[in-house]
């Protein structure tokens, strides 16, 4: 067994145009528990052991911290831009946001004042600071030996996933190829998220969720497998599980790529040619949503899969661990059970091999296969594709019914509304939701998020609603506002934001974003 630490820093408080410098380190591996003055004598301390050693979100903050001590050449992981794995001596350094992609506070964290780490005056506030550094190492260690424990040394939770659904069903993991992929991956889309409204919503409504709606796709016969036939016809039975190219005047039913990436679901008199599952089609059909229907090309499975077993054992899982109070064991079950079918759709033509290269080898690097990439502290990060058998293709097959699934579930759902005034994926907030299986404990039933008397819309991911208990949920992806903000941009006005982080990324060193939001 390799010790296990987690670590964590203290810096200055976050603020515009500052980036900010650690000025205490703790590591804690269950027992013990060490400071450190700053990053070069945590890393003496980490190196001369045989370990693994966790920074929550440390890929995007913390281990930034440590770069000048990785040695050159070294190879490095990158995780959608996130420094994720690394080696310094015996010391293997990862970000637990792989494997807990969600904020240290979800589980435990204690509240603090952060004005306390200002220079000029935490000296007055050592002792509460080193307790609070050292209580998040704690708690970032219950949490992350508990999925160890119960999921093993996975770097990734999707791969965690995967090796629990193939000891679950019994099964390997299925093994495609680039071709199968890319011959697919125009079926494979993202949820379905738009505004009805936009501006100041002053009736009441509610916001409703479905329980577990990709789970509750997942218990659902998917195409599998690579054996497959084109034709121009649809099958006597299981249109389901094929894929299908179309043309036809859809009315909101169908996903449609904009040409800067996007995703929206045209609704007016136009044909478009759409590519879509079965279980899109069919509730187009059922709700009357198309018309001018031409067929023109369907991919039909001989082989399909389910997840019964797999979504069976981790809902009860998370039930069970609800009522115990078990918060790390329900986030745990909570992570596993939504991340499998992802982990069938991801392409592996995006991963690359990349190094920390000193600027004066960038050449040597480049005639090794690498190129120049960014600048990241005082290296150049080279990078080079897979080589082919480097490469795993899962069965995007899967992933891309699973989530027609759910758009086609959402879609019949919302004709079941009234008054709609936004949805995300997998909820509605809407005036009238009567029509809707209400249930918070059952599979794929709707639950009641907020009974809410005030909404401002200003656009996708940017919302905020009122619920009658005087609390707020709001969206504002990419940003962090207020709801007072997204109240005013709503209403029209331009509101500039300023992240008071700065950004840690792995082509170029840190910097701030300052961003000017409006209705357009």
């Amino acid at each position: 067994m390799r010790e296990i630490f987690t670590v964590d820093c203290e810096t200055d408080p976050f603020l515009f145009g500052r980036v900010p410098t650690p000025f205490i380190w703790g590591a804690y591996n269950g027992e013990d528990y060490w400071e450190f003055n700053d990053a070069k004598e945590l890393v003496e301390f980490l190196e001369n052991r045989n370990c693994i050693a966790y920074a929550h979100n440390g890929g995007k903050f913390d281990w930034h911290f440590v770069l000048d001590y990785i040695p050159a050449f070294s190879d490095v992981l990158i995780i959608n831009g996130r420094l994720s794995k690394f080696k310094i001596g015996g010391c293997e350094f990862r970000d637990s946001y792989n494997i807990l992609p969600l904020p240290l506070s979800a589980y435990k964290k204690d509240a603090f004042d952060y004005t306390k780490l200002e220079k000029n005056v935490r000296h007055n506030h050592m002792n509460e600071i080193r307790e609070y550094l050292k209580n998040d190492c704690v708690y970032l260690f219950e949490i992350v030996t508990r999925f160890i424990a119960d999921y093993g040394f996975n770097l990734t939770l999707a791969g965690a996933a995967l090796k629990k659904w193939q000891f679950i069903a019994d099964k390997n993991a299925p093994q495609t190829d680039a071709e199968y992929y890319n011959a697919l991956s125009h079926y494979y889309y993202g949820g379905r998220v738009q505004c009805f409204k936009t501006g100041i919503i002053e009736e009441d409504f509610k916001v409703v969720d479905i329980n577990s709606a990709y789970p509750y796709a997942m218990m659902k016969k998917h195409p599998y497998g690579q054996i497959y036939r084109v034709a121009d016809q649809l099958p006597q039975k299981g249109v389901e599980q094929c894929f299908i190219e179309l043309t036809c005047i859809s009315a909101g039913a169908f996903p449609h790529r904009t040409k800067n990436g996007g995703l929206n679901f045209p609704n007016d008199d136009q044909v478009r040619t759409y590519f879509i599952t079965g279980w899109e089609y069919l509730t187009a059909l059922k709700v009357g949503a198309i018309d001018n229907i031409t067929i023109i090309a369907v991919i039909e499975f001989f082989e399909t899969i389910d997840f019964c077993d797999y979504v069976d054992q981790f809902y009860e899982m998370k039930k069970q661990a609800k009522r115990n109070n078990d918060k790390a064991g329900y986030i745990n079950s909570k992570l596993l059970l939504n991340s499998l079918y992802g982990k069938f759709g991801s392409n592996p033509q995006n991963y690359k091999s990349s190094q920390l290269v000193p600027p004066r080898y960038i050449d040597a690097a480049e005639q090794d296969g690498f190129r120049w990439c960014g600048e990241i502290g005082n290296w150049y990060l080279a990078e080079k594709d897979l080589e082919p058998d480097e490469m795993k293709f899962y069965d995007i097959a899967v992933s891309a019914s699973i989530t027609g699934f759910v758009r086609a579930y959402m879609f019949e759902s919302m004709q079941k509304c009234k008054g709609l005034i936004y949805c995300d994926t997998d909820s509605i907030a809407a005036h009238d939701i009567s029509g809707l299986k209400l249930d918070p404990e059952i599979l794929g039933f709707w639950d009641i998020e907020a009974d809410c008397d005030y909404g401002a819309v200003a656009g996708k991911k940017l919302y905020a609603f009122h619920d009658k208990n005087g609390n707020w949920k709001k969206a504002s992806k990419g940003v962090r506002l207020d709801h007072n903000q997204i109240v005013q941009i709503a209403k029209g006005a331009s509101v500039t934001h300023q992240n008071e982080a700065p950004t840690f990324s792995m082509k170029k060193n840190p910097h701030f974003i300052e961003r000017t939001i409006v209705i357009k």
